[in-house]
Parts: structure tokens; sequence; C-alpha cells
């Protein structure tokens, strides 16, 4: 009976959770309603033949925020030049504001006197979307589960985070398969990780390492490296994290600038989507032996982000030839589909108006782009592709080949390509404090 009744109670109190989120997921789609209809208005007003009302139409659609993006049409041979120019303009602004928000970095406000690690890593994760995981066990060490004492208001990701390790007596492990940051158990004593780095909106920046490089035989060539290890959150995936060299300068302990002892203009670091951290190398001209440490490193770096990932559907796949698809600022071509021996081969090209350079020398984040075949149907099934060749390289144009196995035939097949439609450049600046020489 007691059992009865135990599970009578969680299934009320299940349907009463349930009825709870109702109204309220009710209350969210009526919202999304009332904006799809409020930037339908907008956008006709665009094209209205007094200026004012245009230039009107045009703020007060800024002002609705980057939740009005999702609802901007996209442009057409039948929309008028202006209303197509103003809608770029509006999506960039957007777009960029996106970018430079996720750049911001994701704070914490967290508060407990005695709270497990677990419920706080969980906190972490769940408000600012970085996932954080424990590979204690899997490394066979002792998983604990203390209790800390924390305080957080608005606190930056990764502060909030090295404090937490700090207090458990945790670091990060750099090297695990699994997207996220994985804790394990500090080995010896090192430093604190919250007194060793510098923050920087969802970065974090640490020096790790000196190396003296003394030449017995060339007094010119005694240098000087530091390696700063650079950390992004994990919900990010720049493209390409760019060191312009004149964007570093150094200072010493009695108040000196330190050389720089770096060629050319600029490093280039891309980043692959399994990278957690990347290792910026600093080359100075080796100090006099009385400089005991680097009071300050500051460096302005440019990091190139993907912006909106939008969805592109192509379907009759059997006669598809030369189908274009535009969104925002990119055009996906599928030019071609063809039997190739026992498989599919469905030759796409990805155009886009502008890359900032993203698509000259680093394109394995176009390589990454999900591609795959989806049926139709109420079980709707996906089919990966089996293999993918580049065909075509140009500094806004990449061409791919995908090979499907699929023995039936493409019929009622539809094919599905992802991509960012933009890609924003934004700058970052950092400085480390009190690094001690060799």
């Amino acid at each position: 009976m007691l059992t009865t009744w135990f599970v009578a109670g969680v299934i009320a109190c299940g349907q009463a959770e349930s009825a709870a989120e109702k109204p309220k997921a009710d209350a969210a789609s009526r919202e999304q309603a009332d904006l799809a209809a409020q930037v339908r208005k907008l956008v006709i007003q665009l094209d209205a033949p007094e200026k004012a009302s245009r230039d009107a139409a045009e703020k007060k659609l800024l002002e609705l925020g980057e939740a009005a993006l999702e609802f901007l049409p996209e442009k057409s041979d039948r929309m008028a030049a202006g209303v197509a120019l103003k809608l770029d303009a509006i999506r960039a602004h957007f777009e960029r504001s996106q970018a430079e928000n996720s750049v911001k970095g994701t704070t914490v406000t967290l508060k407990g006197d005695a709270l497990p690690l677990s419920k706080i890593v969980a906190e972490i994760s769940e408000q600012t979307g970085n996932k954080i995981y424990d590979l204690r066990e899997e490394f066979g060490q002792d998983a604990t589960d203390p209790e800390l004492k924390i305080d957080f208001d608005k606190t930056p990701f990764w502060a909030a985070l090295d404090q937490i390790l700090d207090q458990a007596d945790l670091n990060v492990y750099n090297f695990a398969s699994e997207e996220g940051v994985a804790i394990v158990n500090r080995d010896g004593s090192p430093l604190p990780r919250f007194s060793q780095a510098a923050y920087s909106g969802a970065f974090r920046f640490e020096g790790t390492e000196f190396v003296a490089r003394r030449d017995l035989r060339n007094p010119e060539s005694h240098t000087l490296q530091l390696i700063v290890e650079t950390s992004l959150e994990p919900r990010l995936q720049p493209i390409v994290i760019m060191q312009p060299v004149d964007g570093l300068a150094a200072v010493d302990d009695q108040g000196q600038d330190v050389p720089l002892a770096m060629t050319g203009n600029e490093l280039e670091f891309p980043i692959d989507s399994d990278m957690r951290s990347v290792e910026l190398p600093v080359l100075f001209d080796l100090p006099d032996r009385s400089v005991k440490k680097i009071a300050s490193l500051k460096g302005k770096l440019s990091v190139l982000l993907p912006g909106k990932q939008e969805t592109f559907r192509f379907t009759g796949l059997e006669k598809a030839k030369k189908v274009e698809r535009r969104k925002a600022n990119v055009t996906v071509v599928l030019d071609e589909v063809r039997k190739n021996n026992a498989v599919w081969e469905i030759r796409v090209r990805v155009v886009f108006d502008k890359t900032s350079g993203a698509l000259e020398s680093y394109r394995g984040w176009v390589f990454n782009n999900p591609a795959f075949l989806e049926s139709g149907g109420k079980e709707k099934e996906t089919v990966r592709y089996a293999a993918m060749e580049t065909t075509r390289e140009t500094e806004n144009e990449v061409g791919m080949s995908y090979l499907f196995d699929v023995p039936g035939g493409l019929k009622g097949y539809t094919f599905i390509y992802r991509t960012p439609t933009t890609i924003v450049s934004m700058p970052l600046e950092y400085e480390l404090k009190d690094l001690e020489l060799p």
C-alpha cells in the first residue's frame, strides 16, 4: 500500500510540474509569434515611400535585439534593393553583437557555505553552458565530493572555476577527447590557479614556462621564451587566434621595456574542434641577470569567430543540378548529384560574401560543417556521408564532394547542409603580471 501511495504521489507531482510548465511554454510561444509578426510589419515598412518611415522601421528592428535575427526574411529577386541593403546592415549588426557577447564570457552567481563539489559543478555548467566533467575515476583517482564555501556574484566562468579547483585541490586536464572541461586531482603541490591567471572575457591566460637560451658563440642570439597558455570557454569554437607582434609589450621589474625578439607581423593559431587551449610563444631578447621578473606583459589578440549557423535543405535530389540556396551572407550551391560506382556523390559549393580571411590559411572549420541525408516520413532516418573530399578552394569559396552509401537510391531523401553564415573578427586584450624569470 505504501508503495502504491508513493508511486501515486510521484505521478501526481510529475503531473503538477507538467501543468505548471505548460503556461510557461504557451507564453513563450506567444512571445515568439508576437515578435515574428512585429518583424514582418517593420520589414514591410522598410519599403515605405517616406524616408522617415523607413528609418523609423530600421531603428525599431535594431531595438528588438538579437532575438529578431531568426525572423528576418532572406533576400530574393523580388525584394527592393533598398530593403535588401537595410536587411544586410541589420543582420550584420546583430551577428556582430552575438560575437561580441560570446567573447565577453559567461558569469556565475552562486553562494553557499557547504555546497558539494558535484552540485557546484552542475550549477556552473547550467548557468554558463560550459560542460564540466570529472575524469578522476577514469584515471584511477580518489573521486571525493568535498563541501566548499563559495560566494560568486556575476563572477567570470574561469575565475569561478579556478577558485573551486583551488579549494578542492583539482586541476584541468587539457587532453581529454570529450568536449568540455575535464577535471582531475592535482599532482604534487602546484601554485594556485586563481593567483597565476589573467582573465579576459571568455578566455583565461597563464604564463606556464620560461626557457632561456644563451648562445655561447653569438652573444646577439641570447633569447628568452615565454609560453602563454590560452584557454577558452568550451561553448566557444573560434576558427583562429591571431597574435600581432606589435600587439605585445613587456616591462621588467626595473621599469624598463623588455625588447621582443620576434620576426613577422602576426602569429596564427588555428583552433581545431577538439582543442581546449593553445600555447602562445612570446620571444624576448634575454634580459640582464639583474632583472628578476617580467612585471607586466600586455597582449592584443584578434579572434575569428563563426556567426549564427543556418540550415540549407535540398530536395528532389534525383534531378537536382545547380540549385542555389542563400541565407544572410552565404550561398550554398548543390552543383550535381550522380551515381559514383556503388555510392551516390553530392557535389556542393559554399560561397561567402566575406570571410575576414577565414578561408585563406585555415579551412578546417568548413570541413567540420554538418552534411547529411534525411529521409522523409514520420520516423526520419539520418544518413552520414561515408567520405568527403575537397573539389575547390578560393579566397571566399570551398567546394566539397560527399559520398553516401544509399543502396535504394535518393528518392524521398533531403540533403541537409549547415554552416555559419558569417565570420566575425573580434579584438581581445590581456595582461600577465609578476612573471618570475629563471
